[in-house]
């Protein structure tokens, strides 16, 4: 049987050009954040399989953006229609 590889938090962050750091931030802050599909060690350290990845991909692009409710995210390439 093949052992069974899964994404650590550094992984998943590496998907967005956050750290690891941030993607617990996002476990602890936000219920919907896919839950781990295993824990392992004293630590109870967290991971993904791999092809989980398009569901956190769908979460993090579902997230709203930085600053004012409403406001596309930074880098998004959404302009704000001018009034």
């Amino acid at each position: 049987m093949d052992p069974v590889h899964y994404l650590d938090r550094a992984a998943v962050a590496a998907l967005f050009g956050v750290t690891a750091q941030a993607v617990a931030k996002w476990q602890d802050r936000y219920d919907d954040f896919p839950k781990p599909d295993a824990t392992w060690g004293e630590r109870k350290l967290p991971g993904w399989l791999p092809e989980r990845v398009g569901k956190i991909r769908a979460w993090h692009a579902a997230r709203p953006g930085q600053g004012a409710p409403g406001r596309p995210k930074p880098g998004s390439g959404r302009r704000r229609q001018e009034e």
